[in-house]
C-alpha cells in the first residue's frame, strides 16, 4: 500500500477524521491501511451486487448509494448514502449471509478493500475497534428505523423536508443561508430513491419549497434559506 504515498496519506487522514476509526491509535490505523488494497470506482460504474460478500470496503473519498431494486418494476430504493469513513457491507460482515444490494458510486470513489474473512479476524483481534464499531452499527440501525417510519407515517413533502433537514448544517449561516451537505448536488432521481418516491414528484416538491422561500436549489446546488419553515415542514420546532 505504501507504494502510493499520496493515497496512503489520504487514507490515513480520512480514517483519522471518521466516526468509526477516529479513536484508534496511529499505529493501529496504519496497520489497517497496510493490510488493505486500494480500489477505485468510477462515477456511475456498475458494481457487483455481491461485492460486499467478498470484501469489506472502507470509503476514503466520494459517495456511494446503497440501493435495492424491485426486479419486476425496476424501481430502486436507496437504503444508505455512504461517504468518507463508512464501511460496506455491514450486514455481510456480521453474518456472512447473502445480502443483495447494489452499490452505486455517485462520484469517483476511492476505497480500501480487505477480504471479508480477514476483516472479521481483524475485528476479533482488535477489541478497541468495538468501542466505535458498536455505536456505528447502532447509528446504521437507527437510520433504517427512521427511514421505515418515515415511509409508513409521513407524506412525500415531509419525507423530503426531513431528508434535507438531516443534511443541513444549521451551525453555518455565514452566507445568509444554511449549506446542505452530502445530498446538495444529487439528482432529483437520487433524492426520490432516498425517500421512496419518484423523480417527477420530488421535482414538484422541490419547486414548492423554492416557491415558499424555504430552499435555494439551482445548477446542482442546494441550500436552506429559511430553517424555521423547513423545521415546521418536518414537524420539528426550534427551541
Amino acid at each position: 500500500m505504501q507504494n502510493n504515498l499520496a493515497f496512503y496519506e489520504e487514507a490515513y487522514q480520512s480514517l483519522k477524521n471518521s466516526f468509526l476509526f477516529g479513536n484508534l491509535s496511529e499505529n493501529t490505523l496504519k496497520e489497517i491501511i497496510d493490510e488493505c488494497e486500494e480500489v477505485f470506482w468510477r462515477k456511475g460504474e456498475s458494481i457487483e451486487h455481491n461485492a460486499g460478500m467478498k470484501h469489506m470496503y472502507v470509503i476514503i473519498k466520494g459517495r456511494v448509494k446503497i440501493t435495492q431494486i424491485d426486479p419486476e418494476s425496476g424501481r430502486s430504493l436507496a437504503l444508505f448514502l455512504l461517504s468518507e469513513g463508512d464501511i460496506f457491507d455491514v450486514f455481510s460482515l456480521l453474518d456472512g449471509e447473502e445480502h443483495i444490494v447494489f452499490p452505486m458510486p455517485l462520484d469517483n470513489v476511492s476505497l480500501l478493500s480487505i477480504p471479508l474473512p480477514r476483516a472479521r479476524e481483524w475485528i476479533e483481534t482488535h477489541p478497541e475497534f468495538n468501542k466505535s464499531f458498536l455505536p456505528y452499527l447502532g447509528k446504521q440501525m437507527r437510520a433504517l428505523e427512521e427511514f421505515s417510519q418515515s415511509i409508513v407515517f409521513c407524506d412525500t413533502t415531509t419525507r423530503l423536508a426531513k431528508l434535507i433537514l438531516k443534511h443541513t448544517d444549521s451551525s453555518d449561516n455565514s452566507n445568509s443561508h444554511y449549506p446542505v451537505k452530502l445530498i446538495n448536488n444529487l439528482s432529483h432521481e437520487s433524492l426520490a430513491e432516498m425517500i421512496g418516491s419518484v423523480r417527477s414528484v420530488v421535482s414538484t416538491q422541490i419547486q414548492k419549497l423554492k416557491d415558499e422561500g424555504i430552499i435555494i436549489s439551482k445548477r446542482g446546488h442546494m441550500a436552506v434559506e429559511n430553517l424555521e419553515k423547513l423545521m415546521k415542514k418536518c414537524n420539528v420546532w426550534s427551541a
